[in-house]
């Protein structure tokens, strides 16, 4: 028992000095948000679509960047095809808009012009009002961009012919990593638990 604690300590330690940008896989994944909530939204854009606008959202592998390559891969959709609903129409363009002025919550009632054009013929995007979205769309950013991003300063946007400034929207926010004293919690507790119910054995 007294093995397995010292074990146990030793692997928390080596957990908590390693650099945090080492413990890092590389990847870091990203949530569809807006003042409306989670997703890609109407309710999320600056203005109010009409005509019925769809809904949308993450997809199979979700959105996620690979921070060694600066890569950012998209599997987002909308349409009832992938569990929401339909747009008024086929997407007439797709963008990643920004950077916008503020990031985090501040971003979400800003507007910002287009980044980067993730519509018309880019790999892995299909306009389909009923199944439409993207599926391992790659864009390659710039280091400034990557800052922007991880900084909360970018949005996705899909425009239709009823909805020309946008019908559904979501920004991206990053996915908090865990802290080292979120790995002390799912660790450490146990072996504080442990250790005391062994008492004077140990």
């Amino acid at each position: 028992m007294y093995r397995c604690l010292v074990l146990a300590a030793a692997c928390l330690i080596a957990l908590l000095v390693v650099p945090q940008n080492a413990v890092r896989a590389g990847v870091i994944y990203f949530n569809l948000q807006g003042k409306a909530g989670f997703g890609l939204l109407p309710g999320n854009e600056n203005h109010t679509p009409t005509g019925g606008p769809g809904s949308g959202g993450e997809i199979g592998a979700g959105i996620f960047l690979d921070d060694a390559t600066n890569v950012l891969t998209i599997n987002a959709g909308w349409g009832s095809a992938n569990g929401f609903t339909n747009l008024t129409g086929n997407a007439t363009a797709a963008h990643i808009h920004g950077p916008t002025a503020s990031g985090g919550v501040g971003s979400f009632t800003q507007n910002a012009g287009v980044k980067y054009d993730i519509g018309g013929t880019t790999a892995g995007f299909s306009n389909s009002a009923s199944a439409g979205g993207w599926t391992n769309t790659q864009v390659s950013l710039t280091a400034q961009d990557v800052a922007d991003l991880l900084a909360g300063r970018f949005y996705l946007n899909v425009h239709t012919t009823t909805n020309g400034g946008g019908e559904i929207r979501g920004n991206l926010v990053g996915v908090p990593e865990p802290s080292s004293l979120g790995l002390l919690m799912i660790f450490g507790l146990p072996v504080l638990v442990a250790r005391k119910r062994a008492g004077s054995a140990l």
